[in-house]
């Protein structure tokens, strides 16, 4: 479940960012590369589930809600870190 809701977030992420190029202050493609590369850890988190002899997704238990959830505020809040640093720096450095 955590991989479909970051490879969800990922194209939606990605899909902004292709709209909204010209607002390069909102650094979209920062929030992109940070859900793409938490959708490659979860991909890399089911192959070897499913080389375990688990199942590749699963829905079962209800603790991978709260981790979906967690992948989703961590980006976001990562996201917004480092947005306001790179926009801080640029402010800083016009003065």
């Amino acid at each position: 479940m955590y991989f479909l809701t970051t490879l969800a977030c990922t194209i939606i992420s990605g899909v902004l960012w292709l709209f909204f190029k010209d607002r390069k202050s909102l650094h979209l493609d920062i929030l992109t590369i940070i859900f793409g590369s938490s959708t490659l850890m979860w991909l890399i988190d089911c192959i070897f589930a499913a080389a375990k002899g688990e199942p590749f997704l699963s829905f079962d238990d209800p603790i991978d809600g709260w981790i979906a959830l967690a992948s989703f505020v961590g980006a976001i809040f990562l996201w917004i870190v480092i947005s306001f640093i790179i926009n801080n720096n640029k402010r800083v450095e016009a003065k």
